[in-house]
């Protein structure tokens, strides 16, 4: 059993070198790359090892584990994230000719494109300036991916041809369109509305969205050191897939550890965090539904019924029990699906990781209990009692207090428990 002074801290506030660079995307899960390094010291892998994260999120496991001199491989079903995880590897050798092409980018942008069919982005802004946000994400587009036809950014067949330097102008638009949709923003930090009345809707000219462009690449420019010095053979060690965590599209016992971090079951909606970037890259209306019902950790339910899993363990079973016999509204309905689909997925997708996960080779997680009203949802235990039965032996846990939860965003909660104690932990398995 490893010893819990060997397991580090996964808290990002405490990873000083990640503090200094500026981070590509704002993103509210995920670990420091402090944590991941010390994960990757401790299972002590040779070089060419294979290192997988099935929810890659911004990337942090997969640009750690390719500064080892690892095959990296991340895995997530977000377009918007996996283009994130992507800019990360852009090579430092190149960064010098980034300004150019951003000033190239926006020299002459107007708004004579084409209109789309209820635009995503008009949920946020004028329709003029939809138009010249589209003009520009067209113009990243064809540059540096098909010159002749637009790609839709939203299969594995598209991702495989998007660059890292693709991937880091839209990152940089992103960012400038995250900005000009401040206002939009709730006290949740995971959610963004959309505009009610017209009034609402953003307005930008040609001049200040260039501007805005501009000055995002050269912030990110900024910090080059971040950026890894590419040769050609290292692209062989990146592979970033879109593909959902219960579906893994690689081989059995072909991974030679796992550092990950399943969506918290606290209701974060994490396609509605990126509602705006999504719209972006189109997805919006059904295939934003479809997506958004996909994602683990979703607010939505399924239609179809959901049994209970006696694999999932006695602690599982007893907090769905505890959920459905609420009295409080809603609580045998809605909230007892949303916490079935949640554990039905987190179930199927540690299978799959167990799957592809060599023998003796090591997974470690980073989990946070949460809680339903004043009933604590210990997802840790019951992390622990799924894998008994996948043959992942715990080898290793460390609990660390979590200052910054979800439930404290709704100050309503508090009528049903006045104090919570939000823990985050470590868990470390090795497949048997």
């Amino acid at each position: 059993m490893l010893q819990p002074l060997e397991i580090a801290n996964p808290k990002r506030r405490l990873d000083l070198k990640q503090a200094e660079m500026r981070r590509l995307f704002p993103y509210y899960a995920g670990f420091s790359s402090a944590f991941v390094d010390s994960m990757l010291s401790l299972f002590d892998l040779p070089p060419g090892a294979k290192v997988l994260d099935p929810w890659n999120g911004s990337g942090t496991t997969t640009a750690e584990a390719f500064r080892h001199g690892l095959i990296a491989v991340g895995s997530d079903l977000n377009p918007v994230m996996n283009l994130v995880a992507k800019a990360d590897f852009v090579s430092r050798l190149d960064v010098e000719s980034f300004m150019p092409l951003a000033h190239s980018l926006v020299d002459s942008l107007d708004d004579a494109v084409t209109p789309l069919a209820d635009d995503p982005l008009g949920k946020w802004f004028h329709p003029m300036s939809v138009r010249l946000v589209r003009s520009l994400e067209e113009r990243i587009n064809r540059t540096f991916l098909a010159h002749e036809n637009y790609t839709l950014l939203a299969s594995q067949k598209a991702l495989d041809r998007v660059t890292p330097l693709a991937a880091f102008f839209y990152v940089a638009l992103f960012r400038v369109i995250r900005r000009l949709a401040q206002s939009f923003t709730a006290s949740n930090p995971t959610w963004i509305r959309v505009a009610k009345i017209s009034s609402e809707k953003k307005h930008i000219t040609q001049r200040d969205l260039a501007k805005l462009f501009v000055q995002e690449v050269e912030l990110l420019c900024g910090h080059k050191e971040r950026f890894p010095i590419l040769r050609e053979a290292d692209t062989e060690r990146l592979r970033i897939l879109m593909s959902n965590s219960e579906s893994i599209p690689l081989e059995s016992e072909t991974i030679d550890a796992i550092v990950t971090s399943p969506p918290y079951c606290t209701r974060i909606d994490y396609a509605v965090a990126t509602y705006l970037e999504l719209g972006l890259l189109r997805i919006g209306g059904p295939s934003f539904t479809e997506l958004r019902s996909t994602l683990m950790g979703s607010s939505t339910v399924q239609k179809a019924t959901i049994g209970v899993n006696d694999a999932w363990g006695g602690e599982c079973r007893k907090f769905l029990r505890s959920v459905f016999e609420h009295p409080s509204k809603a609580s045998n309905t809605y909230y007892y699906k949303s916490h079935l689909k949640y554990f039905n997925s987190l179930y199927k997708s540690l299978s799959e990781s167990a799957r592809v996960l060599a023998s003796h080779a090591h997974c470690a997680l980073v989990v946070q209990n949460s809680y339903y009203k004043e009933i604590r949802n210990d997802v840790a235990l019951i992390v622990e009692e799924m894998a008994e039965g996948l043959s992942l032996q715990l080898v290793g846990r460390k609990d660390f207090s979590a200052s910054r939860s979800m439930v404290e965003v709704n100050q309503r909660s508090k009528k049903y428990l006045e104090k919570r104690s939000t823990v985050e932990s470590v868990l470390i398995f090795r497949k048997n």
